[in-house]
């Protein structure tokens, strides 16, 4: 039986297209990528794709915060009592467990001493001598509890607390240095935006917070090279630790508050800090 001619033809025409195309995959491929790029209607559609509002990226961040607090409560109740607070610098929110429960602040309530000292000698009570300057950087990175008598002489409690009440920290009773992990993270944010005292001496005072004399809570929770300024507090039973953290892409504040008279391990509860800070952390690093 006789091949017809048209069917002969259309098999030279796929044979000649074969030989064209087989040593010319690059057009095929350009041919393909051409056809799978987006549409000038896709790209418009992309280009006007509805944002989110402020209301939903604030739930979405409710909705990592809330696990977060989860996990924290079990890491931080190896302490009988415990507070943390946390304030996320660049949305403006606090949030935290027992927050403004007032604890003995120890030796983080020198930081309110220190802020107080700055503002004194910026009007004009005192100057910022050696003796001062000497005390305040052995207050605040050696803790040491001479250099805060000095201060508490030279300023006395009633000014302290007005300047707690002038600034709004929740729950700051220095007569009896009792004081919030709120109102803590208020005075840092405050420090940190550079409101209450002048930037030469917030840069002084952010170098004596640190490299201190403690650095077994906060900073091991942190990864290395993290930029942080903190103050470590410890009386009887009360370990505290209190930090801005210059996180690369969404500083932050913590601020842990606990007190133990059981005989948890120090170790044990240093490392609660620690493991909390991790957990900070790495919410930071998710939004």
């Amino acid at each position: 039986m006789k091949i017809k001619a048209r069917y002969k033809i259309a098999a030279v025409v796929v044979i000649f297209a074969f030989l064209v195309f087989l040593p010319r995959k690059d057009v095929l491929n350009n041919l393909t990528a051409a056809v799978s790029k987006p549409t000038v209607i896709q790209k418009v559609n992309t280009i006007f794709q509805k944002k989110p509002t402020t209301e939903e990226l604030a739930a979405a961040r409710k909705a990592k915060q809330d696990p977060l607090l989860a996990e924290l409560t079990p890491i931080l109740a190896v302490n009988k009592n415990y507070a943390i607070a946390v304030y996320d610098i660049n949305n403006k929110e606090l949030f935290g467990i027992n927050q403004d429960t007032q604890f003995h602040a120890a030796s983080v309530m020198k930081l309110l001493v220190a802020t107080t000292a700055y503002r004194d000698i910026e009007a004009g009570k005192y100057d910022l001598s050696k003796t001062v300057e000497y005390n305040l950087e052995q207050m605040i990175n050696q803790s040491n509890n001479n250099s805060w008598d000095y201060f508490n002489n030279l300023q006395g409690f009633d000014h302290q607390q007005q300047v707690a009440d002038q600034l709004g920290l929740v729950g700051a009773k220095v007569w009896g240095n009792q004081m919030t992990t709120h109102g803590i993270a208020q005075l840092l944010q405050q420090l940190y935006n550079g409101h209450i005292i002048s930037d030469q001496h917030r840069e002084q005072l952010f170098s004596y917070m640190q490299n201190t004399e403690t650095e077994n809570r906060i900073t091991k929770g942190l990864p290395a090279g993290v930029t942080f300024y903190h103050k470590t507090g410890h009386y009887n039973g009360g370990v505290h630790d209190a930090a801005i953290v210059l996180h690369p892409k969404n500083p932050f504040i913590i601020v842990v508050f606990t007190n133990d008279t059981t005989g948890t391990p120090w170790e044990t509860r240093f490392a609660s800090i620690a493991q909390a800070t991790q957990k900070v952390y790495a919410y930071f690093d998710s939004i």
